[in-house]
């Protein structure tokens, strides 16, 4: 049956329905007069559609194979709708498209999750172990709720800026930057075709939906600890106790490295050479081996852990330098004893303050109790008191270690590519955040020669002036 289909004739067609008459249509497909292959099939009635379900279609062929497109149903769909629909169409089949197959494809399209998963498969995987905690986490808590279930290739900017306003609003201003970065790297590969796949999993036109979000403003981090500070965490650390991660943080101290190669770092790399540390390139954050010298004091704290380590059964013994409670993972985390080592330092270093009034509210609060007070019970008696405290390591990173130990280099006149190379950077630009620290033993020695120079005429005859002028 062919005729032109028009909204008069299929609203005829359903009023008749209504009045009980079986209408001409039902049960068969209609054919257009007009547009090739557009038609409607009126399905007879059954349990579910007591009136019989009614939809629209484009029949064609494509490579000798006849194909169907549904355009939709009415009355979502007009007979208006779905003609215009039907052209369009007919369009796209002539120009050699084939909207069967990209619907199929568009169905079965990768979501946001598929690309998080080919993230921890294809590049998480190679990054350190750190890294891949920390990225992780940041997909799981931060990316995957806001746009997890959605297509690959739907995501736009404002999708990702969501995300960054999201997590700034949090008040992680710099996680935000964090999390950007990895969906960034994300959507990065999805640009790429996979192995094994005909077409990437985002057009190149689409290009990345994180270029051009712009990052939130980052103040530099930068934490240096002075000798009396480190002396009171060094105490805070054997009135701690000599446990994994309180050792683990010594070593960090000692060494400069980043609290991950710590708690990954297995006996066998120091065994490689004695008096050397080998960190693996899976461990390091440039992906590359770093072979670093270790300080007596380092190895010291080594050989201790070591013979602690041979007094317990083998088999009970772990190759990892730092172990966990689970036997054989290492250490989850380092928080937690830090927090205690640090609040202890800075409760100490009050205690021994220059200024009498903090030194004699800790005195008293201490014979009031019988002990120092922990930070949490100090605090408060402080801004009863409205004492300004001195400057503590109370609220530090564990990583300040990392740049305390850089600092202590380069204030000690050491060059950048020696500090660089101790800490493992692999561009000159990450080690020259401490320039100004390697710059001071440079001006402490020209302070002394124009000194020196300046004051060369006083006894016998002025030589030079600081003006640059001869003297008369």
């Amino acid at each position: 049956m062919a005729l032109k289909l028009t909204d008069k004739w299929l609203n005829e067609q359903v009023r008749a329905q209504a009045r009980g008459h079986t209408p001409e249509a039902v049960g068969r497909t209609t054919w257009d007069s007009e547009i090739t292959g557009f038609g409607l099939r009126w399905l007879k009635p059954t349990d579910r559609h007591k009136t019989g379900s009614r939809s629209f279609f484009v029949n064609y062929h494509l490579d000798g194979r006849e194909k169907r497109f549904t355009i939709g149903a009415h009355p979502e769909w007009t007979v208006e709708a779905a003609r215009a629909e039907a052209k369009e169409l007919r369009r796209r089949i002539d120009r050699g498209e084939d909207p069967t197959k990209e619907r199929k494809d568009r169905r079965e399209a990768p979501t946001v999750r598929d690309l998080a998963e080919r993230y921890r498969t294809d590049h998480l995987a190679n990054k350190a172990p750190s890294s891949q905690v920390n990225d992780w986490a940041m997909i799981q808590n931060d990316i995957l709720p806001a746009i997890g279930d959605r297509k690959v290739a739907d995501i736009h900017e404002g999708d990702i800026e969501a995300i960054r306003n999201a997590i700034t609003a949090r008040g992680a201003p710099v996680r935000a930057n964090r999390a950007l970065a990895v969906a960034s790297k994300m959507f990065s590969l999805a640009l790429r075709r996979k192995e094994g796949e005909d077409a990437p999993w985002r057009d190149q036109a689409q290009g990345n939906p994180c270029k051009g979000v712009a990052r939130n403003h980052e103040e530099g981090h930068e934490r240096f600890f002075s000798p009396a500070e480190l002396a009171a965490l060094g105490d805070a650390l054997a009135a701690y106790g000599q446990t994994p991660a309180a050792d683990c943080i010594r070593f960090i101290m000692l060494t400069g490295c980043r609290p991950g190669e710590a708690r990954h770092a297995t006996w066998d790399q120091f065994d490689v050479e004695p008096g050397f540390w080998v960190k693996p390139s899976a461990h390091t954050k440039q992906r590359k081996i770093h072979r670093v010298p270790l300080a007596a004091a380092a190895i010291e704290l080594l050989e201790r852990i070591r013979a602690k380590r041979e007094e317990i059964p083998r088999s009970a013994q772990s190759n990892l330098v730092f172990p966990g409670q689970s036997h054989g993972k290492p250490l989850k985390q380092l928080q937690s004893t830090w927090e205690d080592v640090r609040e202890r330092a800075a409760v100490a270093l009050w205690s021994e303050s220059k200024d009498p009034r903090v030194s004699s509210l800790v005195a008293e609060f201490e014979r009031r109790l019988g002990h120092k007070p922990t930070l949490k019970e100090f605090l408060p008696l402080a801004q009863k008191a409205g004492l300004k405290l001195p400057p503590a390591p109370h609220d530090a990173r564990i990583y300040d270690l990392r740049h305390t130990f850089a600092s202590v280099g380069a204030g000690g006149g050491l060059s950048l590519t020696i500090v660089g190379r101790l800490l493992g950077h692999t561009q000159m630009r990450t080690t020259m955040r401490y320039a100004h620290l390697a710059d001071d033993p440079l001006k402490e020695a020209a302070a002394k020669i124009t000194s020196a120079i300046a004051g060369a005429g006083k006894d016998g005859g002025n030589v030079v002036q600081l003006s640059g002028r001869a003297a008369k």
